[in-house]
């Protein structure tokens, strides 16, 4: 029951409804259409000459689709339009800006995470602290001293320089961490 007519020599399907055409044929119609909303919207041209300038693309394309089927997907897709045309006309910088902005708050919230865990790890510290004010500590040294521990052993808890500069590291970072809780 197809019905099909020829046109400089080609045969064209001419019951189709816009949903069965090629996804191609959809693509450029959709762009003529895009053409056709920037017109109206820049030029004021009315709906019907909108939709008569899609439909003048559409036969040079030689293909076939009903008038109310462009009329109705054109209409239809006016809210999209509208934002696309919108998009297109926001300043680069803006983008710009906003990726920025995101990253910021990003990197922000990142940190403050990171200082959350910092200052709930400062009970550790204390404990490695109280650790190397305790007899255990020099005993310890000791046994390092008097070679008792495997050479391959990591013992930078056992190096005076190693513990101090890291507990007096960590006041000057409290210190400037309180400084930005007042």
């Amino acid at each position: 029951m197809s019905k099909h007519i020829k046109v400089d020599g080609k045969l064209l399907q001419v019951n189709k409804s816009y949903s069965q055409l090629k996804n191609k044929q959809k693509m450029k119609i959709t762009d003529w259409m895009y053409e056709a909303y920037k017109k109206q919207m820049s030029e004021g041209i009315s709906n019907e000459e909108a939709v008569w300038y899609v439909r003048e693309k559409i036969d040079e394309a030689q293909i076939w689709v009903p008038n109310f089927d462009i009329e109705k997907k054109y209409n239809s897709m006016k809210g999209r339009f509208k934002k696309r045309l919108a998009a297109e006309n926001v300043p680069q910088h803006i983008y710009q800006m906003e990726a920025i902005l995101d990253t910021a708050k990003q990197k922000m919230y990142a940190l403050e995470q990171r200082i959350a865990d910092y200052k709930e790890y400062q009970t550790k510290i204390q404990e490695l602290e109280a650790y190397y004010t305790s007899r255990q500590w020099k005993d310890d040294f000791a046994m390092d001293e008097e070679g008792k521990f495997p050479k391959k052993l990591k013992k930078g808890v056992l190096s005076e320089d190693g513990i101090y500069n890291m507990l007096e590291r960590n006041k000057e970072i409290m210190k400037i961490l309180d400084g930005f809780d007042s």
